[in-house]
């Protein structure tokens, strides 16, 4: 394997624990729906497809948030070390892979948060059967209904 691709391996980690995790932590919502809401606040029920689809976009946020610090950095370092940036001293890789990694989380973090809005939407008909059934038969006039994707 080439040393390159031996410094990715820790990000695919990190996505695959990304994909473990969050739907774990959020199984509440994936058993029993996340509640959903008319665009006036108004609560109309609890949708599984909602969970499943904010889950899927924290899910992608977070692979994207840990990108640039776990793929950059070590492709600059790679590039560094072979151009001989460190060879008088090497102690001073470690600080240097720290600050990049700081730099990619103090933008990334904030970027990938607001990729997709914190309010999500779905359309009506995209709901589960029997919530989507209760909103056409109570709130005939919504066409999409709100809810909270997490972060």
């Amino acid at each position: 394997m080439s040393p390159i691709y031996a410094r990715l391996v820790p990000f695919a980690a990190v996505c695959g624990a990304n994909f473990i995790n969050i739907p774990m932590m959020r199984s509440g919502e994936l058993l029993n729906g996340t509640p959903v809401f008319t665009a006036d606040g108004t609560r109309v029920g609890e949708s599984k497809r909602a969970a499943k689809y904010g889950i899927g976009l924290v899910c992608i946020s977070r692979v994207l948030m840990a990108l640039p610090g776990m793929t950059v950095t070590p492709l600059i370092t790679s590039y560094a070390t072979k151009r001989g940036l460190f060879c008088r001293r090497p102690a001073m890789v470690v600080p240097f892979q720290l600050f990049l990694v700081g730099l990619c989380v103090t933008f990334a973090t904030p970027l990938c948060c607001a990729i997709f809005e914190q309010r999500a939407s779905l359309s009506v008909d995209s709901l589960d059967p029997d919530l989507k059934e209760h909103v056409k038969k109570n709130f005939p006039k919504i066409k999409e209904v709100y809810f909270n994707k997490g972060l």
